[in-house]
């Protein structure tokens, strides 16, 4: 469950604490300033729960706040990643990001770890043995990427790598 505060634009009036679009609909419908006046705008701000990261990245407001509730608040926990990704990496909107949802490959690793896999399951079985003990992954982690085919980054302080990300 996540709490957000409608902070109102205008500061003669007082904001509210919310949990859903039901609740924000409600509160603010008839919400006034001291002088009766009704308010209309409010800044929308993450107060608590586990997304606060993943609510920054989408840059939610209040023209789409119902999006936060209906579409991202119950995706699952790969999808809320993914969708980090292309918000906050990969550079995406938030409508673009969400058609998107399913197209990044990321997994729960380094960049290194990553390319050290990717490596290994393409190439390895092609390098005779007695030269495997010369591979630098390291080099090519940092040639995946170079050229754009590997971006590691942080989410929720665990470290993932789009494997992908040339192809998004």
């Amino acid at each position: 469950m996540t709490t957000l505060y409608a902070n109102p634009y205008n500061i003669d009036a007082t904001g509210f604490y919310f949990e859903s679009a039901d609740a924000f609909i409600e509160k603010s419908t008839n919400l006034t300033d001291r002088y009766g006046n009704l308010v209309e705008e409010f800044e929308i701000d993450f107060i608590d729960g586990d997304d606060a990261a993943l609510f920054n990245a989408c840059t939610i407001n209040q023209a789409n706040l119902s999006t936060w509730f209906d579409d991202i608040e119950t995706l699952d926990d790969q999808e809320k990643i993914n969708l980090y990704y292309l918000l906050n990496d990969a550079g995406y909107t938030l409508t673009q990001a969400l058609d998107k949802i399913d197209e990044p490959c990321i997994t729960q690793s380094s960049l290194r770890d990553a390319a050290e896999e990717l490596f290994d399951e393409c190439w390895l079985h092609e390098v005779p043995e007695s030269m495997r003990y010369y591979i630098d992954y390291d080099k090519f982690a940092r040639d995946c990427e170079t050229g754009g085919d590997m971006v590691e980054f942080e989410y929720n302080n665990q470290t993932y790598t789009c494997t992908n990300a040339t192809g998004i």
